[in-house]
């Protein structure tokens, strides 16, 4: 009697301490969950521990996809199915997702609810699958063996445990991943308000500095307008107004359409075929190319399609190769080559001319800025650069140009960014 009393004593204390040792485990395991960032590295953690806590041969990371069972990771002797689906109603982990409870089977060839056929390439002889979340449940962790073998009621329940624990761990990542997208967008939003801040001042320097003299003038001309006693006087005066006025509107339409640009969260992008494209675009400047018998080559094999806004490519590629035109050199046929390529993951559009080029030494700071010409030319306004510099990042890119005097000019767009 006192030897099987001490037997069962012995085999108590002996349950209590794999317990015991299990349940440290698990709560390292908590620990080491409770920093997870992402699915993966979840299931990494939790393949590990449901051996180490049943001393199992292998684990399985099952999740529920839709009416399958995707057996997403795996920790085992030898492959088991990492990577396949199997529909919920063939395989053992979907009749527990379905059951919302946990299932062991000491040999998996007497059991109907097992596919011997898929069993039989692995080792696997005995099983235990427990649920991730026993209400409406989104996967299973699995533990095999490759004896028959049956868990004991505390290393179910130790499993069953990681299993809950793993169901936090998930919606957990499911929130920080929410919020991390929140506070992404939230600096977004900061960073694209910050810069429109920017832009506001720099349109409160340009007006002063733009506009202060030709409203000047104007107000001087309307009390010549008014001290003159002569009506032909008065006309003269009106006369010279109207260039004046002219100017000022062309201005105030410039402001409003840069400032636009600059102020709109969400432009439309869609999928763009470059060549066709510019070819649509070219074919605006027929004229212009005619007459300057500038001869074209351009190269997309690179990079043929990007995601941006078709309007401000349509203008970018536009407002380029119009200037290239416009500042051809007079001593030499014009050559104009367009072409995409990438690098470091980014996509860049490259124009480049060999007309009257720009001294950048002198002209470096000014090149993107409104109403700044580097050239005499009737039609220079000093506009389609800025409106250029101002949707392309507006798209998150930029654009810098190289340029030799009167050798050549090469703009480079990058057309997208690395930060989403």
């Amino acid at each position: 009697m006192e030897n099987t009393e001490g037997t069962i004593n012995s085999s108590n204390a002996l349950v209590a301490n794999t317990y015991s040792v299990g349940a440290n485990k698990l709560v390292l395991a908590v620990q080491e969950l409770s920093m997870a960032r992402s699915l993966e590295a979840i299931m990494l953690i939790v393949r590990r521990v449901a051996r180490e806590l049943t001393g199992a041969d292998g684990a399985t990371f099952v999740l529920r996809d839709g009416e399958y069972c995707f057996y997403a990771e795996e920790d085992a002797i030898s492959p088991l199915w990492k990577g396949n689906r199997f529909p919920l109603q063939t395989c053992i982990s979907g009749w527990t997702m379905l059951n919302k409870q946990a299932v062991i089977v000491e040999d998996i060839y007497t059991d109907n609810r097992i596919p011997h056929d898929t069993y039989r390439p692995t080792f696997v002889k005995s099983l235990a699958m427990v649920p991730i979340r026993t209400i409406a449940p989104i996967g299973a962790i699995g533990n095999y063996w490759a004896r028959n073998h049956a868990p004991t009621t505390e290393e179910l329940s130790l499993l069953q445990s990681l299993a809950d624990i793993t169901a936090v761990s998930i919606e957990n990542v499911d929130m920080y991943n929410q919020l991390e997208d929140k506070l992404a967008e939230r600096n977004q939003m900061l960073t694209q308000l910050t810069d429109q801040k920017q832009q506001l001042e720099e349109f409160c320097q340009i007006i002063a500095h733009n506009m202060r003299a030709p409203l000047s003038n104007l107000l001087l001309l309307g009390d010549m307008i008014k001290e003159a006693k002569d009506v032909d006087d008065k006309l003269m005066f009106l006369d010279k107004q109207m260039p004046v006025i002219d100017y000022l509107n062309g201005m105030f339409d410039n402001l409003v359409d840069a400032m636009q640009v600059r102020m709109d969260f969400n432009v439309d992008k869609k999928e763009i075929d470059i060549e066709q494209t510019v070819l649509k675009t070219l074919s605006l400047l027929q004229g212009e190319i005619i007459e300057s018998g500038a001869v074209l080559t351009y190269d997309f094999s690179e990079a043929k399609t990007i995601h941006y806004s078709p309007t401000y490519f349509d203008s970018l590629v536009f407002n380029l190769v119009s200037n290239a035109i416009k500042f051809r050199s007079p001593e030499r046929g014009l050559k104009i080559n367009v072409k995409t390529y990438k690098k470091d993951g980014l996509t860049f559009l490259e124009v480049e001319d060999n007309g009257l080029g720009i001294d950048l030494n002198k002209h470096g700071n000014n090149l993107f800025k409104l109403r700044k010409t580097f050239h005499q030319h009737p039609n220079s306004k000093g506009f389609g650069l800025f409106i250029t510099k101002n949707q392309i990042e507006a798209m998150g890119g930029k654009i810098w140009a190289s340029s030799v005097p009167n050798e050549n000019t090469v703009f480079t767009i990058q057309i997208n960014s690395n930060v989403r």
